[in-house]
């Protein structure tokens, strides 16, 4: 993920801001995908397959370019500091480090400055499921998902779906998904079939791994692997 560059928080002992209830702060980061929200009372941390931890709020410690909010077991700096979220080509007013359980994740927060004209630009195209729950496709399937605009449409393994979809912040939500009825000539393609719709009914997380496929996670770590059809 690419990050601004950002200099040291410097804190000091100065009278918390108040921070409205109507709008809370948010935050998020990937590989791996979290987000953060910081309302009037809590601070809850979700990651994209896991455990949500919420604490409560405490007062935060402003600095010259910053704060910290240091709660019992975690810590959050924002550091007013543009950042990049290396995925959707978005520019954020701020740059956030989350230290939870002894663990370190960078991210971005607060306003959005700048994105590009197609939320969607990470996704558009076409593409093929390659392996489902990390398993390849079964034999003499070749399940596709294409990302047209605001559209997705595809192919579960025997039947065609098409419907609409949503990406904010690093989450697709499609759906509902309209689908052909055909029965399908084997019970393994009939279980992929059933696993693909059932996957991207759900929220997931959409990140990119170096080989440059589409990797699609629920909250429950079902997983879609993509592999493009042609470079974009």
């Amino acid at each position: 993920m690419k990050l601004a560059a950002a200099g040291a928080l410097m804190l000091i002992a100065l009278p918390a801001f108040a921070q409205s209830n109507a709008e809370p702060y948010r935050a998020l980061g990937t590989e791996p995908f979290w987000s953060l929200t910081i309302d009037g009372r809590t601070i809850r941390y979700e990651p994209a397959g896991g455990r949500v931890t919420s604490v409560a709020r405490p007062r935060p410690i402003v600095g010259f370019n910053g704060e910290r909010y240091q709660a019992r077991g975690m810590t959050v700096d924002i550091t007013h500091v543009e950042c990049s979220d290396g995925m959707s080509d978005r520019t954020f007013h701020d740059t956030v480090t989350v230290t939870l359980r002894g663990r370190t994740l960078r991210g971005c927060g607060g306003a959005v400055l700048s994105e590009t004209p197609e939320q969607t630009s990470l996704l558009e195209g076409d593409w093929r499921i390659e392996s489902i729950n990390r398993r390849l496709v079964a034999p003499r399937t070749t399940p596709r998902v294409t990302f047209n605009g605001q559209r997705i449409s595809g192919n579960a393994s025997c039947n065609n779906f098409n419907g609409s979809f949503r990406f904010q912040r690093g989450r697709l939500t499609a759906g509902p998904l309209r689908s052909t009825k055909m029965a399908c000539g084997a019970r393994a393609q009939n279980v992929q079939e059933s696993n693909v719709l059932r996957i991207l009914a759900k929220p997931l997380s959409v990140s990119r791994n170096p080989n440059g496929k589409l990797v699609l996670t629920s909250a429950q770590s079902e997983r879609l692997v993509l592999a493009p059809v042609r470079q974009r």
